[in-house]
C-alpha cells in the first residue's frame, strides 16, 4: 500500500493549535485513495533529526509539507532531507500559493499546490509515486528534467460537509490538549481544541488579501451547523474536551447561520464553553447574547490600531474604533471576555500613534490583547504596496516573524519597536482589571506552562535588534 508522509515543520512558538489542515488532508487521502498516511509534527520536538528519522522509519512514497512564510526555512530543510532519500515532495499552504514559481525553484520540491489541497493532492500523489509528471489543475508541477507545468486554476472541495473528520489518530492530541490555552482566562487548564467551521473571508484587509482569496476563494463557505456539532460531540467523546475555539476569520459574517448553529448546539446538550473571532461591526448585542446563552465565553476582535490613519489608511480594516469600543462593552456586560488583536509598527507609523494604540487598548474592558509586530506577508496588498513605495524588504525568511522582528526598516527603529511591544504587554496586563484573569491563568500547571510559552514569544530582545 502506498504511503504519504505529511510534515508540519513548526520549530518556533509551540502552541495548542494542532495542525488541523494536515489532519484533514490525511483523512481525505485515506478515504479517497486508500493510502496509508503518517504525520511528522515538530511542534513539541523541534529537531531536523526527528524529520530524518520519520523518513527512515516510515519510508513514505511521497512527502507533503505545509509551508507558511514563518516556517519556510525549516520546511525547505525538511524537503531537502526527503529529496536526499529520493522521495518526491509536494509543498502546500500560504507560501506556495502566493509564490509557486519560487517554491519550485528549490530543487527538492516537485509540486506546489495552490490554495486548498484536497483535490490537487488526490491527483498528484499517484502521479509522483509512479515517477510521472504532468499538468494538474490547482498545482504547479516540475518534472525530473526541470520542465514546469503551471496552473492558474485551483480545485476547491465542492461541499465542506462531505469532508471526513480529521485524522486525530495521527496527531499527538494529548500534547495539544495540554498546551491548548485559548480559554485559560475563563478557567485555567480547561481542556479544549480548535475547530474550523468555514473557509474564506469576504473582506479586504490589506494585510491579508488577496492571499486569503487565493487560498480559499472569494466566497465564504460554511459547514452545516449540524455537521459541526457532530464533530464537537466526537471531540468531547474521544478526548473529553470542555471547550473549543473556532479558527474562522469572521465567525459572525452570516447571522442566520450563527443563529442556526446556536440552536443546534443548544439542543445537543453538550454543555461546553467556546470562543470565536469576529469583526466588531458584525455582531449585534442580541446576537452576542444568543451566543452567550449557549456557551460563548470569549470573543476575539481585530482592533489592529486605535489610529484611524493606520487602521483604515494602511490596513483597510473597515471597522470604526467606536464599533470596537461598543462591542467590547457589550461583551463585558454579558460576561463574555474579549481578546484584542493589534499590530505595532506599520510602515510609516509614528511612535505617538503606537503609544495611542497601547493606551486605547488598555482603557477598554478587554480581557486579553495580542500585540504583534506588523509584518507584510508576501502576496498581500501591503507587501506589494511597500515594494512599490521603495521599502527594502528582507530576503531572509526568518525576518518575517510577527512575534519578534520586521523584514524592513520602518519609521520606528526595530529595537525601539520591540521595547514598545514589551511596554504594551506590561501596560495592558498591569491594569487591575486584568489581575483576576492572570490569576486564573496561573491557577494550574497547564495554565502556567501556557503563560510561559506566550512570554517566550516577546522576551528575547536579541530577536528584535536594530540590525
Amino acid at each position: 500500500m502506498p504511503k504519504l508522509g505529511l510534515v508540519f515543520p513548526r520549530f518556533r512558538y509551540p502552541s495548542g493549535d494542532y495542525p488541523l489542515g494536515l489532519a484533514l488532508l490525511a483523512a481525505v487521502v485515506r478515504r479517497e485513495l486508500g493510502w496509508e498516511v503518517a504525520i511528522c509534527d515538530t511542534t513539541f520536538d523541534a529537531r531536523l533529526e526527528k524529520i530524518a528519522e520519520f523518513y527512515d522509519q516510515e519510508k513514505p512514497d511521497v512527502v507533503g509539507i505545509g509551508i507558511s512564510t514563518l516556517m519556510l526555512g525549516e520546511a525547505l530543510e525538511a524537503a531537502a532531507l526527503a529529496a536526499a532519500r529520493g522521495i518526491p515532495v509536494v509543498a502546500g499552504g500560504p507560501h506556495p500559493t502566493t509564490d509557486p514559481q519560487g517554491t519550485l525553484a528549490h530543487p527538492a520540491i516537485r509540486a506546489a499546490v495552490l490554495g486548498e489541497g484536497e483535490l490537487p493532492l488526490l491527483e498528484l500523489l499517484p502521479m509522483l509515486a509512479e515517477g510521472r509528471a504532468g499538468p494538474v489543475q490547482g498545482a504547479w508541477v516540475k518534472g525530473l528534467d526541470g520542465l514546469v507545468w503551471p496552473s492558474e486554476h485551483r480545485h476547491a472541495w465542492p461541499d465542506l460537509d462531505d469532508l471526513p473528520l480529521p485524522a486525530w489518530d495521527l496527531i499527538d492530541m494529548p500534547a495539544y490538549l495540554s498546551a491548548w490555552g485559548q480559554l485559560d482566562t475563563v478557567r485555567s487548564g480547561l481542556r479544549g481544541l480548535n475547530i474550523s467551521g468555514a473557509r474564506g473571508c469576504p473582506f479586504s484587509c490589506s494585510f491579508c488579501q488577496p492571499v486569503l482569496d487565493r487560498m480559499f476563494g472569494k466566497k465564504l463557505r460554511q459547514r452545516a451547523p449540524e455537521r459541526l456539532v457532530e464533530e464537537i460531540a466526537a471531540l468531547k467523546e474521544r478526548y473529553g474536551i470542555e471547550g473549543f475555539w473556532f479558527t474562522d476569520d469572521t465567525f459572525t459574517t452570516n447571522r442566520q447561520w450563527v443563529e442556526r448553529f446556536c440552536d443546534v448546539l443548544g439542543a445537543s446538550g453538550l454543555d461546553l464553553v467556546w470562543g470565536c473571532t469576529t469583526r466588531a461591526n458584525l455582531i449585534k448585542p442580541e446576537l452576542m447574547a444568543r451566543m452567550q446563552a449557549v456557551g460563548l465565553r470569549k470573543l476575539g476582535i481585530g482592533m489592529e490600531s486605535a489610529t484611524e490613519r493606520v487602521r483604515e489608511g494602511v490596513y483597510a480594516k473597515g471597522v470604526s474604533l467606536e464599533a470596537i469600543e461598543q462591542t467590547v462593552q457589550t461583551a463585558h456586560s454579558l460576561g463574555v471576555q474579549t481578546l484584542l488583536f493589534l499590530m505595532l509598527g506599520a510602515p510609516d507609523e509614528r511612535r505617538d500613534e503606537v503609544l495611542h494604540t497601547i493606551e486605547a487598548a488598555t482603557r477598554l474592558r478587554a480581557s486579553e490583547a495580542s500585540f504583534s509586530l506588523f509584518v507584510p506577508i508576501p502576496g498581500t496588498d501591503l507587501h506589494r504596496t511597500m515594494s512599490e513605495q521603495g521599502f527594502e524588504l528582507s530576503a531572509d525568511v526568518t525576518d518575517y516573524d510577527y512575534y519578534a522582528r520586521q523584514p524592513f526598516h520602518a519609521r520606528i527603529d526595530r529595537r525601539e519597536l520591540r521595547l514598545l511591544q514589551r511596554w504594551a504587554y506590561l501596560r495592558f496586563y498591569s491594569h487591575p482589571y486584568r489581575w483576576s484573569g492572570l490569576a486564573r491563568t496561573a491557577g494550574s500547571p497547564a495554565g502556567l506552562r501556557n503563560l510561559g510559552r506566550k512570554l517566550r514569544r516577546i522576551l528575547p530582545l536579541a530577536a528584535g535588534g536594530s540590525a
